[in-house]
């Protein structure tokens, strides 16, 4: 048995189904976290960054896939 074939780039790539946008999130990377963030407060935060990811949905099988926004440089 072989796996579905997308036919259109935003779909599933687990059951082919077309994903939904759900829209641009921004995560927060690097930085620290846990015990150092609590002795040393908002000071902790200045390694972090906010990096802006597309995010889209499967309605069928819930996947989520990330990916960069065509906007992002």
């Amino acid at each position: 048995m072989s796996d579905p074939i997308p036919a259109e780039p935003d779909a599933c790539l687990r059951c082919a189904t077309a994903m939904t946008n759900t829209g641009v999130h921004r995560f927060r990377v690097e930085g620290t976290s846990g015990g150092m963030k609590l002795f040393f407060g908002e000071w902790a935060e200045l390694g972090e960054d906010m990096i802006p990811m597309e995010q889209l949905v499967c309605p069928n099988c819930r996947r989520v896939e990330l990916r960069m926004p065509a906007s992002a440089n």
